[in-house]
């Protein structure tokens, strides 16, 4: 039988019970947060937004200007940079404009045999408007003939283009006499945009 004269009070048990409180607070609220998350990753995958895929081919001139700072930490590591005039030879069609040709400005890291590239590449539609996209990506080589793959972002664009979202990869090859050709296939998501706008 228990017996109540031998029971002491335990001061902390208090501040364990409110411990204990506390932390079932926080985990609650972690897995709400979380859950949140999990929806909002699975509404923009199911297609939360309206997105309209596009795919189109783009040939790059030999750069020019085209300028190499060597980095003087090993042999073969350089800084890059230069501009291609593009022509689109599959235009990509925006709300049924079609992509004509481009100016592309990258600024390579050439390290360990692979160019290392980053750049952003501005666009003429037939409708006059243009829209601007960063790429990101790898030459597998310092010189073609050598396969480039990567991925690109759409991040402005002027006129009815205003507010275009979107993004998907590339990929193609650097000829030997370093003209750059790239099929791009992705997705836009008009909904922001001025020329969809009521």
């Amino acid at each position: 039988m228990f017996d109540v004269r031998k029971f002491r009070p335990r001061p902390h048990l208090p501040y364990l019970l409110l411990f204990l409180f506390a932390l079932s607070v926080l985990v609650t609220a972690q897995g709400k947060d979380k859950g949140k998350e999990k929806e909002s990753k699975k509404a923009e995958a199911s297609g939360g937004a309206n997105f309209v895929k596009v795919e189109g081919k783009v040939r790059c001139d030999k750069p020019d200007p085209a300028y190499s700072i060597e980095v003087p930490d090993r042999p073969g590591h350089a800084l890059l940079l230069a501009k291609r005039k593009c022509t689109w030879t599959e235009p990509l069609v925006i709300m049924g404009a079609k992509s004509k040709d481009g100016v592309a400005i990258e600024f390579p890291e050439k390290m360990e045999g692979t160019l290392h590239a980053h750049g952003f590449e501005v666009d003429t539609f037939d409708n006059g408007e243009k829209v601007t996209m960063q790429t990101m990506g790898q030459v597998l080589a310092e010189k073609g003939p050598a396969t480039a793959k990567g991925r690109w972002s759409l991040m402005r664009g002027t006129g009815k283009f205003k507010g275009i979202k979107g993004g998907g990869s590339y990929g193609g090859k650097l000829e030997a006499d370093d003209v750059l050709t790239l099929e791009f296939e992705g997705v836009y998501d008009p909904s922001e945009m001025v020329g969809e706008k009521k």
